[in-house]
């Protein structure tokens, strides 16, 4: 399914051809030609070293630029002139990050088939919708290849509950089927009452796969409920994600198949997750219905829904002759119908508050520039936003 009504955003990746201090600010004729009025303008040796903010945020576009930061120590060229080359490039949807824990229990026969039989189809809708997506399967393996037919299944052999996905999500090689990077098999037995805890002590082995840019979501299914310490409650299990990695999962999504009621398919109410789905505004599916076609559809349109606009930006290569230089970046923001309005920079993702800013992917060699959460939230409730990235001007921090 393609996904309609997009957000569009466009990217203008400026390289500057000639040295400048206020971007604009002077009003006489341009250069035209290939080379820079000054080779070395956006050396760092000669513009120095970014300085550091505390705070971001947006304000009105003033070539003047705010008061510099005491912490920048880039002295300006000499010739106060500056010109621009501009790259326009469409907005990326963001990519999506899913990390499922099956419980592979005895009772679990049906689902475990449900899951091998449709995480291909699931994984396609969301290829399709434009979303790079990857899958993490927490879940024992299948130990034949291929996995045995349903109809030799039995309740009471939880051997046959594991799980072997088939080309072209997986390799379909059991019980090695992992397929990177789209996807990864932690070969981990879920029982019962565990899969929140295995979500928290796995995390080493599928951290790899995880991207700082991508929304994440757990997803279980499960007949029983989480009652294992610690991660036994929604407030445990939130306490413990916030300890994985602070960057990775500034925000996470929460769905799951599990029972609503005291069903004869249930071990046990699934509440714990049915607090987690409500807090995180997830999907949950009733399993007493055993029907999960259409909860599988409806997790793979949320996690098309929150994909969005992807609020990061590779950094193009400098005109030929010139050097890049990270103290000479800057980030403007222009609304539909809006005057244009600078973002300001801060040093890093901890560094962000809550009127936004932008970062570098990291400071000693960056590569991408990324927004702040409040300011992508802002570029993706825009439908026809963008977003400049300006080299050659000192990087306006915002003044202390």
């Amino acid at each position: 399914m393609t996904r309609t009504n997009r957000t569009h955003a466009s990217l203008g990746l400026c390289a500057l051809l000639l040295a400048c201090t206020g971007c604009g600010a002077d009003t006489t004729p341009q250069r035209s030609g290939r080379g820079p009025a000054n080779p070395d303008f956006g050396n760092a040796a000669a513009g120095g070293a970014a300085g550091t903010s505390g705070q971001a945020g947006i304000g009105a576009d003033n070539p003047s630029g705010p008061p510099r930061d005491p912490g920048a120590t880039n002295r300006p060229p000499a010739d106060n002139t500056c010109a621009e080359i501009s790259q326009t490039a469409e907005n990326r949807l963001r990519p999506a990050d899913i990390i499922f824990a099956v419980d592979n229990s005895g009772s679990m026969d049906e689902e475990i088939v449900f899951v091998r039989e449709q995480l291909n189809a699931f994984s396609q809708q969301i290829v399709a919708s434009g979303v790079d997506v990857r899958i993490i399967l927490i879940s024992a393996p299948v130990a034949s290849t291929p996995p045995p037919p349903p109809s030799l299944f039995d309740d009471d052999d939880d051997q046959d509950n594991g799980i072997c996905i088939a080309a072209p999500l997986g390799s379909g090689n059991c019980p090695d089927d992992s397929n990177l990077p789209r996807y990864l098999h932690v070969p981990t037995e879920v029982k019962s009452h565990d899969a929140l805890n295995l979500f928290i002590e796995t995390f080493p082995q599928w951290r790899a796969q995880l991207r700082p840019n991508a929304s994440k979501t757990f997803v279980v299914v499960t007949d029983d409920n989480a009652e294992d310490e610690p991660n036994d409650s929604a407030a445990a299990f939130s306490a413990s994600v916030g300890t994985l990695d602070a960057a990775l999962f500034a925000e996470w999504g929460f769905s799951g198949i599990y029972c609503f009621s005291e069903c004869p398919e249930a071990a046990e109410i699934g509440t714990v997750y049915q607090e987690l789905v409500a807090q995180k505004k997830g999907v949950g599916g009733d399993l007493c219905l055993q029907n999960f076609a259409p909860v599988f559809d409806a997790l793979a349109q949320a996690v098309i829904g929150a994909s969005g606009i992807d609020c990061e930006w590779a950094i193009p290569p400098p005109p030929q002759g010139q050097t890049f230089d990270t103290a000479r970046v800057n980030v403007r923001y222009t609304g539909a119908g809006a005057a244009p309005q600078t973002i300001f920079h801060v040093d890093g993702a901890d560094r962000c508050a809550a009127d936004g800013g932008w970062f570098y992917d990291q400071n000693a060699a960056p590569t991408k520039v990324l927004a702040c959460p409040a300011t992508c939230d802002l570029l993706r409730s825009q439908t026809d936003a963008k977003v400049d990235v300006l080299f050659g001007c000192e990087t306006k921090n915002r003044p202390i």
